[in-house]
Parts: C-alpha cells; structure tokens; sequence
C-alpha cells in the first residue's frame, strides 16, 4: 500500500516517541502511538514507558484533552507495533482501541510474538476500522530489531564491543603483566566513555569472561549518563573464580555461567559448558532469564569464540589514535559486516577516538 506524506510523517512522530523507552522497556518492544483528528491535528500521543506499565495506545489515549474526546470516533491512530490482543501485564490494546472505533489504524509494523501474530489486526478490521499496515515497516523493524529477532530465534541480540588501539591491540601490556588485579589497560580517552555507557544502557545483559573479571576487575556499570545498567553475565564454565569476587559481591543479580561440576551454584546460575556452544547458552539466557540483548564486552577470547561460531548481530568498536607496539591483539571485524541501514551513522568521532558500528550481514534486508 502507498502511504501518503502525512501518513509518514505522524509515524515517524510516533518512532520519535517510541525512542523515549529505548532504556526502560526491553524485553518489551518499543511502541509509540500518535492520534490524530479528521482536521490533521495530533490530540493525543504517548509511548511505552517501562516494561510492565502502560503501553503506548493507553497513554496516547489518556492524553486526549476532554475537549478533544467527542473527535476520536473519527481519528486515525498511527502505532509503530500492531497493537497487541493479548492480557499479560495490562490490558489488551486491540480491545481498547476496538472499544474506541476510530475511523482508521495505521500499523508499522507486524508484531511476529505468537501471542499476537496478526491478531490485533485481524480483531480490530472484524470491528469495521479501516487498518492499513506497512507505513515505514522496515525502519521501525529496525528499531524493534532485538524484540523482533527474540520472537523469530528465542535468544538474545548479541552486540560485541571493544576498544583497540591504532595497531590493533586490546590490552598494550605483556601477558606478565596481565594477572589478577592488575586492573584495566585504558585504550581510549575519558570522552568516550559517555558513548559506551550509553551502549552498555541500551542491551539489558553484559558480557565479561571469567580472565577479564579477575584481570581488570571492571565494574560493567552506568555511571556517565542517566540510564540503568545491564545485568552482568558473568563466563566462568571452568569455576576459575571465587564467591568473594568483587563482581559478584556487588551485584546481587549478576548471572554467574558455569559448568555443572565446576563452581557453587548461586542464586542466578546458568549451568553450561563450553562443548555445548554458544547457541546453547544464548537459548538458555533467553529462556531462563528472559535477556533480551547482550552486550559482550570481552576479553578477547570471549569476543572470538563469539565471531568464530558466528553468534552475533551487532559490532560496535572504538579505535584509539595512538599505538601500544604490542600486546594483546583485538579481534578483526569480518569483512562480511554491513554498514547499518536506512541513512544511521555507522561510524564517528568522539574527541580523539573513532567509533565503527556495523551490522551481520545476515540483516542485509533490514
């Protein structure tokens, strides 16, 4: 179907207001909703917020002015993601907006989670309202692409990340002195590290193996910006560390990875061994602790066995000006990779660091 300029136009109102939640909604998707009156006034819009709390088509409906009511019977509704008909943490939106009768709904796109799968859409065109669906379809898929992906695979959007300096080394110190509490080797400057908070906020797993947890001692945290941090996954299927590690002391919910007959159990364990694959343990995270995205931030050989059997979605890398001559080398970025999609920023400066992000080459079509 062709949507006509105003079509785009309020869609892409309610893709901006979708964004808003990008760091409080996962594992939801993120929705935006936009009514409109017959004259081609907005009088009424809203996104999800939270996870858990309401979703887009209530607040856009609950902020319709009490002038503005008696216009809604004949208003169009744009929804970035077909409004859902199911109950689960609140109410159906099909049923809301069935209960409405709009004149028209104009939907993104589908949502592919079983629980809906075409039936907003087909319980709201039984009601005699006029849905058209597809306005912007593959750039609000791209938006939605971890929760979309979640439903199509039952496992997490996995981006990698790390930092390398001009020659291609992660860590510029020699491997003696690479040992436990050594503490972190800083490849970039303190300028971008808004940007890599700001990464970190928006997946809602990291990923640290168990050498960098007892090398570098991160913290894995939000601190730079106004965001959540993610849950921290933390690798250690050979039980290399101890309970009293700072990581796990600090972090109640912290996910501790390790292989059955290797380490005590915890309150979050997530029994796996490396001969099981990485499928296997994105599979389980899905499934078990409901992680949506995952930022794996190292080490090394965490990021490798990760590019080796192929289980990621995303690369975001930062590259230092200066050189170390040596040290521990970076991974490569497959030559396979894609620049991201519909006119996004695939690349940039922050202060004197340069950041590159590219996509699997499985997404060509997104």
């Amino acid at each position: 179907m062709k949507f006509s300029a105003a079509d785009m136009q309020f869609m892409r109102t309610a893709m901006e207001l979708a964004e808003r939640g990008q760091f409080t909604v996962a594992p939801n998707p993120l929705v935006g909703c936009v009514i409109v009156s017959a004259d081609g006034r907005i009088i009424g819009q809203g996104w999800h917020t939270a996870f858990g709390q309401a979703h887009a088509e209530v607040e856009a409906h609950q902020s319709v002015s009490p002038a503005d009511q008696p216009l809604l019977a004949e208003s169009t509704w744009y929804v970035t993601l077909e409004p859902c008909n199911h109950v689960g943490q609140t109410p159906a939106c099909a049923a809301l907006i069935e209960r409405i009768s709009p004149k028209r709904v104009v939907i993104g796109v589908r949502d592919s989670n079983p629980a809906v799968a075409g039936g907003g859409i087909r319980r709201l065109r039984a009601a005699g309202i006029q849905v058209d669906v597809g306005c912007l379809e593959a750039e609000l898929a791209w938006q939605n692409r971890r929760f979309l992906w979640n439903a199509e695979t039952k496992r997490p959007w996995v981006v990698l990340k790390w930092a390398e300096s001009r020659d291609g080394y992660m860590d510029g110190r020699p491997l003696q002195e690479r040992q436990p509490g050594a503490g972190g080797f800083p490849i970039t400057a303190e300028t971008a590290r808004p940007l890599t908070h700001t990464w970190r906020a928006l997946e809602q797993g990291i990923v640290v193996g168990a050498n960098t947890a007892l090398v570098d001692t991160p913290q894995l945290n939000v601190r730079s910006i106004e965001a959540p941090s993610p849950r921290i996954v933390l690798l250690d299927p050979d039980g290399l560390i101890n309970m009293k590690h700072a990581l796990i002391q600090r972090n109640d919910n912290l996910i501790y990875v390790v292989g059955p007959t290797k380490g005590p159990a915890t309150k979050h364990s997530c029994q796996w061994e490396v001969k099981e694959g990485l499928d296997a343990l994105l599979e389980r995270l899905y499934a078990e602790f409901n992680l949506s995205s995952l930022l794996v931030e190292g080490g090394a050989t965490v990021l490798n066995d990760f590019l080796k059997q192929d289980a990621w979605n995303e690369i975001k890398c930062w590259r230092s000006p200066a050189a170390t001559g040596g040290g521990l080398p970076a991974p490569s970025i497959p030559d396979h990779s894609l620049p991201l999609p519909h006119g996004l920023a695939s690349s940039g400066q922050v202060g004197v660091d340069a950041w590159t992000n590219r996509l699997h080459s499985r997404h060509a079509s997104d």
